[in-house]
């Protein structure tokens, strides 16, 4: 038993079914079945009576329900007091997706310290998909990512939002394009630098090329989960890819690459999340600093 399967089990009863359970802690539906049957078969009991319309505790379900909440409280706890032991009130614990960290976090934290030198940074760096697993262990006070995070132990808030573009080659081809959407059925026939992971930009490009294009199959060239090496990579005519405007900017105002809009792909959103009780001053402060940039760029987008 791992407390991964302990988190799975709670969301599942708590948001009353398998697919919001799956959605809520950003796994794939299947990964939350796999975890709930691998509990009770090490349980060695039935912990949920399900049909293909309807789920229920069973009276062993109910029973353990609240020893696995007991036991994900206790687990939250210790991992928070523990990495609290060796800090002070004027340490900010965050973590973020390598893209919010990269793109969009990093100014904030510079201009931060200048208003509050006292203020010192531990920052974990992990995928969307990882956020509320480390939010609820415990030892963070605040998360910027691209997910919803639902917990009320955390409060939310939208702090912008991404457009997805198509990135080229600097080439004559390209450039003879420029005005215009990108022709989506370039997809069908160029070579094209994707991500490796299962990240939510990634799975939304997926779904819109399978709407799209039905049936067509991408000539992946190059598949990496680095921001860095697909720039390289279309600059250097490898192929073309999909990828987030922000990510982009220097690339385009440079002439590395080419970036089109890509009509029809839904911009996503990014999320700051923190602690509601227990901040500090200085985790305070940095709270109040970043709220008030929230307001700002929703004063901007008015």
């Amino acid at each position: 038993m791992d407390f991964k399967q302990l988190e799975t089990f709670v969301a599942v009863v708590d948001e009353g079914g398998f697919s919001s359970a799956a959605e809520r802690l950003q796994l794939s539906q299947s990964m939350v079945t796999i975890h709930i049957r691998n509990l009770e078969t090490e349980l060695g009991t039935k912990l949920l009576n399900r049909t293909t319309r309807s789920m229920e505790l069973s009276q062993d379900g109910r029973t353990f329900y609240g020893y696995a909440r007991q036991m994900l409280r206790l687990n939250r706890d210790s991992m928070f007091a523990l990495t609290r032991a060796n800090q002070d009130e004027h340490t900010i614990n965050i973590v973020a997706t390598p893209y919010t960290s990269r793109y969009y976090l990093s100014g904030r934290l510079i201009e931060f310290r200048r208003q509050v030198p006292e203020a010192k940074f531990q920052m974990t760096v992990c995928y969307n998909s990882e956020i509320l697993g480390k939010l609820q262990a415990g030892g963070f006070e605040f998360a910027f990512c691209s997910s919803k995070i639902m917990d009320p132990n955390f409060a939310v808030h939208r702090y912008g939002s991404d457009q997805t573009v198509v990135i080229t080659p600097n080439e004559p081809r390209y450039r003879a394009l420029a005005g215009q959407s990108f022709p989506v059925e370039l997809f069908g026939k160029e070579p094209v630098i994707t991500r490796s992971s299962n990240s939510a930009q990634q799975q939304e490009f997926l779904r819109f090329i399978k709407q799209q294009l039905p049936g067509v199959r991408l000539n992946v060239a190059l598949a990496i989960d680095d921001t860095e090496t697909i720039k390289d990579a279309v600059a250097g005519g490898m192929g073309i890819s999909a990828i987030s405007e922000v990510a982009v900017r220097q690339y385009v105002r440079d002439g590395r690459v080419i970036a089109f809009p890509l009509d029809g792909m839904i911009p996503h959103h990014l999320y700051f999340v923190c602690k509601r009780k227990y901040l500090s001053d200085t985790q305070s402060k940095f709270r109040d600093f970043i709220l008030q940039a929230v307001d700002a760029q929703a004063a901007e987008e008015e």
